[in-house]
């Protein structure tokens, strides 16, 4: 990542300043439920959840997903810049493992199973919260690591906010953000602008050439710019109407390796996006009815060698939920989801679709005592009037008092063969129809302590996890053409800590924040052609150790 020496220009327009303090609560609510508020929120017990804080997030409106992740978690990504994509590995799985989800709907691309958080810029959301372990009962097929959870959260009666971030940086770096918020009594609307460009140019010593001559890098002007529109409107006390529409687009110089002289190529994405959800919270049931469209297009272009190509995907869904609530102590929830995906590309013999049909089964038990909570769910998924492998989950989550939790979960999930997995043709390689899901078991056990005072806070957080992925997808040469098979199996484990502590003193807040993690994550088998010099090592681009330590210092004025 390039160190950038930013100058910035703030130009606040009506705008008031925010604080931002973390709440933790050591009950275990059960009847407090915000059907807005999506699955995850009461049937992922045992599961290990991120919040990262809006005063962190407040820094980092100017970046994308990719670098505010990167700066304030302890997740790897493999990033190539603005000019390149961005993917994570979280708990050693790949791209295709970790759910993305906006809003409430996975942005998983079915075309190669990935997302580019790269050309995610924070300013389109303003809650993000990651979800470590398997997640396929609650949100379905992609979801093996876990989950990245995007929302555009609009409260009430907060009146009228507007802001205009200027700013440039070395290398040709500019960006141009707009903000503007209403928020009434029964309807909050804002409105999201955002723009950036950066040439890329920087020097570099190319020890690939001979004589390792100092030379600038070249065709890495990178560019994208859009729009986000989200509305929130309490019909009445009972009913609530959620609107979220998102228009990007994006062109990209690809640069050439250190060992080629010259590059053309060249790179555009373009997305629509828009949900609609409405819920309706009476006494004893709640129920939520969710809309959602996605369009994307890719087009790869490169002079030198004539190549053009291009790659649509398009997705529709329906999803509608009830939560039943009668019985105390318990909590109930029945879904069913559709969601029809088209894929588009000159590699595929004619446009290809997918009918994914999803029933859902989730419960909730809280203890009288209120110090023992179990979930349980499960999924089971038609695709293409087939039915898929059953995916269960349990969790549960015990108070020992006031300041000691376990928890623990145990999962089972999967994830699908995307399009080009299947459908891929050209003259060097093709897909394969008789590929199976991916399929992994994850356990999970954490251990938290938390000591909370008036002025000071104290958080600790011990998680032991573990997951075996078998079936996983490798595309390999098979008589001189590529393809994908069903070869290696994965086995990632290891431990994670989180330490959190602040005090306040008067006017000035510290707060100290420690997060390390140890994952091997190592091939227990691998294809018939490989070298078996792979088998019992780490993974490539996996780390198997990382810490991260963060100081900050807040004072008010006033």
């Amino acid at each position: 990542m390039l160190k950038r020496n930013l100058i910035s220009l703030l130009l606040s327009i009506l705008a008031s300043g925010l604080l931002a303090q973390d709440a933790y609560d050591t009950s275990i609510l059960l009847h407090e439920v915000n059907i807005n508020s999506y699955r995850y929120t009461h049937f992922s017990a045992g599961n290990k959840i991120q919040e990262i804080d809006s005063l962190s997030l407040s820094n980092q409106t100017s970046n994308s997903l990719a670098e505010a992740i990167s700066n304030l978690t302890t997740l790897y990504l493999k990033s190539y810049g603005i000019s390149g994509n961005s993917s994570i590995s979280l708990r050693g799985t790949s791209a295709s493992h970790t759910a993305v989800l906006w809003n409430g709907i996975n942005l998983q691309d079915p075309l190669n199973g990935g997302s580019n958080l790269e050309l995610i810029p924070l300013l389109a959301v303003n809650t993000i919260k990651i979800q470590y372990g398997g997640s396929g009962a609650l949100f379905g097929s992609g979801a093996i690591g876990g989950a990245i959870i995007l929302e555009s959260k609009l409260p009430l009666q907060l009146g009228f906010h507007s802001n205009v971030s200027l700013g440039t940086g070395s290398f040709g770096r500019y960006f141009g953000n707009i903000a503007v918020q209403n928020s009434g009594e029964k309807l909050a609307t804002s409105l999201r602008i955002f723009y950036q460009k950066e040439n890329n140019d920087f020097p570099f010593i190319n020890t690939q050439q001979f004589g390792h001559p100092e030379t600038k890098q070249t065709n890495a002007v990178a560019e994208y710019y859009g729009i986000s529109q989200d509305n929130h409107l309490s019909i009445s006390k009972t009913q609530r109407l959620n609107t979220h529409l998102w228009f990007q687009k994006s062109n990209r110089e690809l640069p050439p390796n250190m060992t080629i002289l010259q590059s053309k190529q060249q790179q555009s994405d373009a997305f629509f996006r828009f949900s609609m959800d409405y819920s309706l919270s009476k006494s004893t049931i709640d129920w939520l009815t969710r809309f959602g469209l996605l369009y994307s297009k890719l087009n790869y272009t490169d002079s030198l060698s004539a190549i053009y190509a291009e790659h649509q995907s398009q997705s529709a869904l329906f999803e509608t939920e009830l939560n039943f609530k009668k019985y105390k102590n318990h909590l109930f929830n029945f879904g069913m989801h559709e969601r029809m995906d088209w894929g588009i590309s000159a590699n595929f013999s004619e446009t290809k679709s997918r009918n994914n049909l999803a029933l859902l089964l989730s419960y909730q038990f809280l203890s009288p005592s209120k110090n023992f909570q179990l979930a349980a769910s499960i999924r089971q998924e038609v695709i293409n009037i087939k039915w898929s492998q059953p995916t269960p989950s349990i969790g549960w989550k015990f108070s020992l008092n006031h300041h000691f939790q376990l928890e623990g979960k145990a999962s089972f999930n999967y994830r699908q063969p995307t399009f080009n997995d299947l459908y891929w043709q050209d003259g060097f390689a093709h897909g394969n129809l008789d590929l199976l899901p991916e399929s992994a078991w994850a356990e999970d056990l954490s251990f938290s302590y938390l000591n909370e005072t008036y002025q000071q806070l104290f958080k600790f957080r011990f998680t032991a996890f573990n997951s075996y992925i078998k079936n996983l997808i490798l595309w390999m040469p098979i008589d001189g053409i590529w393809m994908p098979i069903n070869q290696k199996e994965v086995w990632s484990r290891g431990i994670e800590t989180d330490v959190d502590y602040k005090i306040k003193l008067e006017s000035i807040q510290l707060s100290f924040n420690l997060k390390g993690s140890y994952n091997p994550s190592t091939l227990e088998k691998n294809a018939e052609n490989e070298s078996d010099l792979s088998l019992k090592k780490q993974l490539i681009y996996t780390p198997k150790q990382q810490v991260r330590a963060q100081f900050s210092l807040i004072h008010a004025y006033g």
